[in-house]
């Protein structure tokens, strides 16, 4: 009923990803919508986001849809809210989450005496990192995925209060509409009794 008439294939739901034909501001309204009528708990919507926020801490870049979403289901959360939840990660975020997670990773490292990176490089590339694998990519790593698994638990509990009070509004609003329905109906049975 609410399909296309001529299907996207493969190549066209690839470009709609990086670059929606609706535009941005849409695309994001839409995503919004999608992710408060998701039929699902509180607690798994809230996990959800809290894992998808997390992964936005790892170092792979294009791969945190999938990272989030094989946690999500790992953990018994939403995959959706999960993919959803990585929208955390930004160009204007990820420098910041870059910066933290090396800092956390060459600390830990030079704790246990390992060698590490003096510094990040001004470009950073795949083969750069791949060049400087032990001193670059593998602090950066770690320090990711301590910091993913660390932002995690606070971030379930900030995403659980949201939901549920966007969940209470959604059900007041429903009632509240329902009940000048009936009021509405009322008059009307009214109007055609006189």
């Amino acid at each position: 009923m609410f399909k296309r008439r001529k299907p996207l294939t493969l190549i066209q739901m690839v470009c709609e990803v990086f670059w929606p034909s609706m535009g941005w501001k849409r695309a994001l309204i839409y995503a919004k919508h999608r992710l408060l009528r998701i039929a699902d708990t509180t607690h798994s919507i809230a996990l959800g986001l809290a894992i998808g926020l997390g992964t936005s801490f790892s170092p792979l870049l294009g791969t945190h849809f999938i990272q989030a979403g094989i946690l999500a289901l790992v953990m018994r959360g939403n995959a959706f809210s999960a993919m959803m939840g990585t929208f955390f990660g930004s160009p204007i975020t990820f420098p910041f989450i870059w910066w933290a997670s090396l800092s956390l990773g060459q600390f830990l490292f030079g704790v246990f005496g390992f060698e590490v990176a003096a510094e990040i490089p001004d470009q950073v590339s795949m083969s750069v990192m791949w060049n400087n694998f032990k001193g670059l990519f593998l602090p950066w790593m770690l320090g990711g995925y301590i910091l993913m698994f660390t932002v995690i638990p606070p971030a379930y509990f900030m995403y659980f209060y949201l939901v549920r009070a966007a969940k209470k509004a959604k059900a007041r609003a429903k009632a509240l509409r329902q009940e000048k329905r009936k009021e509405e109906r009322l008059r009307v049975t009214e109007q055609k009794v006189l």
